[in-house]
């Protein structure tokens, strides 16, 4: 939820880098307990462009990820 907030800033992102890593350090555990066979999911990559896309586009109001 941290993407979708209203305005951002350096600490905001910071708190976003956070979640990102501590999710990238722990999704083995889904594969390991086989809730998972892997994390090979456009929704999943696109995570690791989202604060990017927010400095350089601005909040993701708006934004969906459905695939069409």
């Amino acid at each position: 939820y941290i993407a979708q907030y209203p305005a951002h800033d350096s600490i905001t992102l910071g708190y976003l880098q956070d979640a990102l890593d501590r999710f990238q350090a722990n999704r083995d555990y889904f594969i390991t307990t086989l809730v998972r066979d892997n994390f090979n999911i456009p929704k999943f990559h696109s995570l690791l462009h989202y604060i990017e896309a927010i400095e350089y586009f601005g909040t993701t109001d708006n934004y969906n990820t459905e695939m069409l």
